[in-house]
């Protein structure tokens, strides 16, 4: 049987962009630890009335890939989403915190992968709906600018979205033809808007209907290297 052919074989990419929660890193367990703790602090200050324990990690970890706005917002009681801003900023540095102690981990091989593709040329840029100081905090640790050429951390503003930041980033690199490389819904989105190519990562934290219309789908980070 003949390997499948995938419509970039017939005109290669010049950019690949990537998500960065559940397709670069692997948050499912450091970043669910502390929104956890940061629930455990405020309820144990009084500061969430009425809540006794800390959404399941199950529930905090389908959060993972919203805008921040959204994320926190939905993990709060109608009554209480009002405190999502201080929420997300003990958490934040929770996450901070655990990233320097080194609990904090990429996908096996996602450095590996990185390294291939930008020495085949390709332009690489990163997109994520976090915000600022997490992205920073996150590529600072794994030495991530080195091989960028280009990332946004779209939750920085509310009024920005993962289309319009791709879309920048793909005009700033000088790149028409790009794969766009996430777990989530809004990859998907994001890749179509802007006339690009959608690999969804299966190993992510999005559901299979937020796969629909993906061009492929990989179930390891390591796979993209031999699918391109």
């Amino acid at each position: 049987m003949s390997p499948p052919r995938y419509p970039w074989h017939q005109s290669p990419p010049e950019a690949i962009a990537f998500d960065m929660d559940g397709t670069l890193l692997n948050s499912g367990d450091f970043g669910v630890r502390a929104i956890r703790l940061a629930f455990e602090q405020m309820i144990a200050l009084g500061d969430l009335p009425g809540l006794a324990q800390a959404p399941c990690d199950d529930l905090i970890r389908a959060q993972i890939g919203k805008p921040p706005h959204e994320f926190y917002r939905d993990l709060l009681a109608p009554g209480s989403q009002h405190l999502a801003a201080h929420l997300h900023s003990i958490a934040g540095a929770n996450e901070r915190t655990f990233l320097k102690q080194g609990t904090g981990k990429l996908f096996d091989g996602a450095l590996d992968v990185l390294r291939d593709l930008r020495g085949r040329g390709l332009k690489l840029l990163l997109v994520s709906n976090c915000t600022q100081d997490y992205m920073d905090a996150v590529v600072e640790t794994f030495l991530l600018d080195a091989l960028l050429d280009f990332r946004s951390a779209v939750g920085r503003d509310p009024q920005r979205t993962k289309a319009g930041e791709l879309g920048r980033g793909l005009a700033e690199v000088g790149a028409t033809r790009a794969i766009m490389v996430g777990d989530r819904h809004h990859d998907g989105d994001a890749a179509r808007a802007n006339g690009a190519w959608f690999i969804g990562c299966s190993y992510g934290y999005g559901k299979p209907a937020e796969f629909a219309g993906a061009d492929a789908m990989i179930n390891d980070i390591r796979e993209l290297t031999a699918l391109l």
